[in-house]
């Protein structure tokens, strides 16, 4: 018969299959910044649809279960892995929270998003799935983490600088990052831009304004998600209309905003018709790839 003792200890190693994070991953997001700090190490950062999203499903099994990938990966990064499951059942109170106010942090519009950021949490880089298995998937990661390295350099620069020459070496470290990066993370190093080129002759605020827009839409969003998806994309379609010069990429970059809210699939019948909605807009664009992905993983979801 198995004494108490044993039968508690196998309780909880059961119980860990569901909680833990995959091997060498953390869950953590303050502890990987503080590992990222100590170690000086970036942060791969996965929001990923464990049980749900096809691809992120791929991305593991061809990328980050592969002992190349585990072996090489955490000599420059602390790896986090940011699970949003169907299933919530199975995934602490604790990290579900985290995860939630993370997604929202960093505007995630689609599974699986690959974020790499520095220590204190600011990203530098986006990717996602990428053919090519673990060796061509270390390369390109290697190479976003140049990225890393160009604005740290011009970051270095503009330390030793003053005036309109200070506010030039800012901008060229802002300019490795991705724009809709700039305005969310970085927003004391535009104010310090500003404050030097008060007259804007570099052309940040005619830049970002924009960027800076969709994130005042952002906050709002937030406010309407107990109110149902038909009222979270009411508020889009409004900021869209409110703007008759917007590209087609700004308005696809509105519209997916609405995702945010909606994935992991909340209200399927929105979702659906917002993905077929931007895709339409511009099929080849980065967004309307994008569109096309999530409409596929929601069509697949509803036919189960």
């Amino acid at each position: 018969m198995r004494s108490p003792r044993i039968a508690v200890l196998v309780a909880i190693a059961a119980l860990s299959t569901f909680v833990q994070a995959s091997e060498g991953w953390l869950q953590d997001f303050e502890k990987a910044k503080a590992e990222a700090a100590s170690e000086n190490k970036a942060i791969l950062m996965d929001f990923t649809g464990s049980d749900w999203c096809t691809w992120c499903i791929r991305l593991r099994k061809e990328v980050f279960d592969t002992a190349s990938f585990k072996a090489a990966a955490p000599t420059h990064f602390v790896l986090l892995e940011l699970d949003y499951p169907q299933d919530q059942s199975k995934q602490p109170e604790d990290v579900r929270k985290q995860n939630e106010v993370l997604q929202q942090t960093y505007a995630i519009q689609g599974y699986p998003t690959i974020l790499l950021a520095d220590a204190q949490g600011r990203p530098f880089a986006r990717t996602g799935y990428q053919k090519g298995g673990p060796e061509a998937y270390l390369a390109h990661l290697e190479e976003l983490r140049g990225k890393l390295e160009q604005r740290d350099a011009s970051f270095q620069k503009a330390s030793g600088a003053t005036g309109i020459e200070k506010a030039q070496a800012l901008k060229v470290a802002l300019d490795v990052v991705p724009e809709e990066m700039v305005a969310a993370h970085y927003k004391s190093t535009l104010d310090e831009i500003r404050a030097l080129d008060p007259s804007d002759t570099l052309g940040l605020d005619l830049k970002f304004g924009f960027i800076q827009a969709l994130r005042d839409l952002h906050v709002r969003l937030k406010g309407k998600v107990e109110q149902g998806g038909e009222a979270v994309r009411a508020e889009a379609d409004k900021f869209v209309a409110e703007r008759p010069k917007l590209a087609a990429n700004q308005k696809q970059k509105a519209l997916l905003d609405v995702l945010n809210f909606l994935m992991p699939p909340k209200d399927n019948a929105t979702a659906l018709k917002l993905a077929v909605d931007v895709q339409a807009l511009d099929p080849a664009s980065e967004q309307g790839k994008m569109a096309e992905n999530i409409r596929a993983q929601v069509e697949k979801m509803q036919a189960k």
